[in-house]
């Protein structure tokens, strides 16, 4: 099934035929993207007003829900990550905090801080650390990294730019490329942006690259370890897992808002306001593949028979079929 959630709050799923299973309507508005429980028919979902629910997958029935808690803006932003590990759903809330939640449950299990109007979603590896990025008032950007115990290690901080870190953009989550043994983050700048690469063992940087516009949507990671970033100047950067450029994709758009995702062939699909989607190869080479009635704000995703799905805001969400070797 597929899960479609929306500012109106409602939350619906769809067969694979595209026939409405059941929709049901929570407490807020929803921006952050929901996560699946990997075994269980359990569906999490949080909302603008500061609530997490976990859902029932077959029904829509709520089976817990808990409000996180703020003394601010309880808005929850950034995307939901659920660590298989220690079985807790992992998000954040504009009052600025990074929250563990038990997911059966829905019990607190340990949070951590999440800096100023945090919005970037977490990452974890397979021994259950858990890496996320803050930007903290006289200090800068930080990169963290949080055992499944809520023990804290600082990997890196990018002194504040001269707007202030509260002026800062800090959504873009962090990537991790564990085969290679390597992390990336990105941290934005007065003028430009950086992607940084790190060792996940030894902790230490290993190159950065400079970009020339900020970048808000969470980068995409190919089979051969090129990462791909949209940025807000409407590009599309793939950099090399040694730190070189590999190309840049013009999308003809003004900015990018969300990040793409990539094939198994190398084939990277990205949408913009405009309401293209684009394809682009591993050469860089790229086309407008379809147009949406109105502009396309989130990363697609594929179901696991290889469709792709792209969601607009016309209200529709876009299905289309996996055609092996041609990447669409």
């Amino acid at each position: 099934m597929a899960f479609v959630a929306d500012m109106a709050g409602a939350v619906q799923a769809f067969s694979s035929s595209g026939k409405l299973r059941w929709r049901v309507r929570l407490s807020g508005g929803v921006s952050a993207t929901p996560v699946v429980h990997p075994t269980k028919p359990h569906l999490f979902v949080g909302t603008h007003a500061g609530w997490v629910y976990a859902l029932d997958t077959a029904t829509g029935a709520t089976l817990w829900r808990t409000e996180v808690p703020t003394q601010s803006d309880p808005r929850i932003l950034s995307d939901l990550l659920y660590l298989p590990q220690a079985d807790v759903v992992v998000l954040s809330s504009w009052g600025g905090r990074f929250h563990a939640l038990d997911a059966s449950s829905g019990a607190e299990r340990f949070s951590w801080d999440a800096g100023i109007s945090p919005y970037a979603a977490a990452a974890a590896d397979r021994e259950a650390n858990l890496y996320c990025l803050r930007a903290v008032s006289n200090q800068g950007v930080e990169l963290v990294r949080v055992t499944s115990n809520g023990e804290e290690t600082l990997l890196h901080r990018a002194p504040e730019a001269k707007r202030g870190a509260r002026r800062t953009l800090v959504s873009a989550a962090p990537v991790l490329d564990e085969p290679r043994g390597v992390r990336y983050f990105v941290i934005n700048r007065d003028q430009g942006s950086l992607l940084h690469a790190g060792s996940l063992k030894a902790g230490s940087l290993l190159w950065s690259h400079p970009l020339p516009n900020a970048v808000q949507g969470t980068p995409a990671l190919r089979h051969d370890g090129v990462i791909l970033l949209a940025d807000l100047g409407g590009s599309l950067h793939a950099i090399g897992p040694d730190g070189t450029s590999r190309f840049r994709y013009v999308s003809g758009c003004e900015y990018l808002l969300a990040g793409g995702v990539c094939e198994a062939g190398g084939t990277c699909f990205v949408g913009d306001p405009l309401g293209a989607l684009h394809a682009i190869n591993g050469q860089g080479d790229g086309n407008t593949v379809f147009e949406a009635k109105r502009s396309i704000q989130a990363r697609p995703s594929f179901g696991p028979d290889g469709s792709l799905h792209v969601p607009a805001t016309d209200q529709t969400v876009y299905v289309f079929p996996a055609r092996p070797g041609t990447g669409l």
